[in-house]
């Protein structure tokens, strides 16, 4: 038990951070109506409309809570890989950098704003330029905060840090009943 407690502690780090960092952009992003869905909501453009579910889906209300399998998953990959971001001077850039190449700019998939997206999909160019700034700043504020927790884990961190956490997922539970 001894030496799963380094993971342990390790992974649910990063399922909080990106958890908090995910709700947070995808909120600001919501509220300002930046949100690539919330744009195609209000600019209705029948290719996106029909590959995408609405913001009044309860899946994609629910969405949040799939990124507790999702920071699960990030955690698993990371942990034998984070002595080269958490023991380098930059880490949080060679982080970020890990993120912006696999998960947003080259992903296996033909996702929104990816390489892959452009030359597949039939999106218009202005939906890839829509969606990019949103996942680019969430995965700058993911790989910031993974690395400085990592850095300075203590109470005065951890504790707001798990009670904000706790609390979105309070509020936002009668979205799964």
């Amino acid at each position: 038990m001894k030496q799963l407690s380094p993971f342990l502690g390790f992974s649910g780090r990063v399922i909080v951070a990106h958890f908090l960092t995910y709700f947070c952009m995808g909120l600001v992003f919501y509220l300002t109506g930046l949100n690539v869905l919330v744009y195609y909501e209000q600019h209705a453009e029948p290719l996106v409309t029909a590959f995408f579910r609405p913001t009044s889906s309860l899946l994609v209300m629910a969405g949040p809570f799939f990124q507790l399998l999702r920071g699960g998953i990030f955690a698993l990959v990371l942990y034998p890989f984070r002595s080269v971001f958490l023991e380098k001077k930059w880490g949080w850039l060679y982080l970020w950098g890990i993120f912006l190449g696999l998960a947003v700019f080259a992903p296996s998939s033909a996702a929104p704003g990816s390489i892959e997206g452009f030359v597949y999909t039939n999106f218009p160019i202005s939906f890839h330029l829509i969606y990019l700034p949103e996942i680019v700043i969430q995965t700058l504020a993911f790989a910031g905060l993974v690395v400085f927790w990592e850095h300075y884990n203590v109470k005065k961190l951890t504790i707001p840090l798990v009670v904000v956490f706790v609390l979105i997922l309070l509020v936002n539970a009668p979205v799964l009943f």
